[in-house]
């Protein structure tokens, strides 16, 4: 079928090499050029760092274009940018009535929207909307080796659909599952524990990463549960099952990130050499605190739930806790966390 995957960073790249190895016909969208030169590789010579793009993938910066095309559309951008992305799609007749799947991780910082629900306030229909996650890092799913991922729909058909479609045996193995609030959270809130990660290993405190799973798993559980998911799906592909890919590769930029301001004793400068934005567990911790600060607000004492890990990592990558003191006072919440 036709499949449309906006966005041309790494992932989106992956995606859509994969969508061309299962034999759909993928066109790519792009950002228009700035001042007229055209800056990502992939659009000047059908490569990047990662990989080279089949000739089959068709490239477009004509979004009107991009939407009409895909039976299905993919959407991988930065999760900060969705509802702003969402309003230039609005403006194309019909949008709201295309099927759209969601790869991409995030909790919108301004108003703690889950990226699902960003699309359902902007029109789409919730019977077209999905995400897919899950663990996975583009070199690897490049040089075939295998990974499974999972994929949540508010209605079950269109996942199993999707399934059905863009499962490759032998290198991507995509699962259902029925809690999308799970699946969602788990995905975003596993960025956020990736820095924390990263801090540990920049405190030459990598002992400590064994506690940090197991309490990170409990805290994220409970905080699922609190918005009506099931705290089993922490256990899952979107949360825990991420945690080899975003805990110990140093391919996450979540994970080196968290050392490099450790090491550096900054959170900010020329030692990162990527995105700061494309650090997406950094707005996510903040998203996430502010949701839970949401719920406690409307709930007795009793029913208020803690995430000392993720408001540890918030206060570090906001400078409310000096860096030089950040490994410690991240082991201290680890150990809160485990006796939630």
């Amino acid at each position: 079928m036709k499949v449309t995957v906006l966005g041309a960073g790494r992932w989106a790249s992956c995606i859509a090499f994969c969508l061309n190895r299962n034999k759909h016909n993928v066109l790519m969208w792009d950002l228009p050029p700035v001042d007229g030169v055209e800056i990502n590789p992939l659009f000047v010579n059908r490569q990047n760092e990662f990989m080279v793009l089949p000739k089959g993938i068709e490239l477009t910066h004509d979004l009107e274009r991009a939407v009409n095309f895909g039976e299905v559309i993919v959407i991988s951008i930065l999760s900060q940018k969705l509802d702003e992305f969402m309003q230039s799609i609005k403006q194309i007749k019909g949008y709201q009535n295309k099927k759209y799947c969601l790869n991409m991780k995030g909790v919108e910082v301004s108003t703690g929207r889950r990226l699902s629900e960003i699309l359902l306030d902007n029109g789409v229909k919730k019977e077209n909307i999905a995400v897919w996650v899950g663990p996975g890092h583009v070199q690897s799913i490049y040089a075939g080796q295998p990974t499974n991922m999972i994929i949540s729909a508010y209605h079950e058909a269109y996942a199993q659909f999707l399934i059905k479609n863009f499962s490759k045996s032998n290198v991507l193995d995509i699962a259902y599952s029925n809690d999308i609030i799970g699946t969602e959270i788990g995905a975003a809130a596993k960025n956020v524990i990736g820095i924390a990660a990263g801090v540990l290993e920049g405190s030459n405190m990598e002992q400590k990463k064994g506690p940090l799973m197991p309490a990170s798993v409990k805290e994220i559980g409970m905080f699922i549960s609190a918005l009506g998911g099931h705290p089993s799906t922490a256990h899952g592909l979107a949360f825990l099952g991420d945690f080899q890919a975003t805990l110990f590769d140093h391919n996450s930029k979540n994970l080196t990130y968290g050392k490099a301001i450790v090491e550096n004793n900054a959170l900010f400068g020329n030692f990162l050499h990527y995105n700061i934005q494309s650090v997406e567990g950094i707005m996510t911790a903040q998203a996430l605190v502010r949701k839970k600060d949401e719920f406690n607000a409307r709930v007795n004492e009793e029913l208020q739930i803690k995430m000392p890990i993720t408001e540890a990592v918030c206060e570090i990558t906001t400078g409310k806790i000096p860096l030089e003191s950040a490994g410690k006072y991240l082991s201290q919440k680890i150990t809160e966390a485990i006796n939630l």
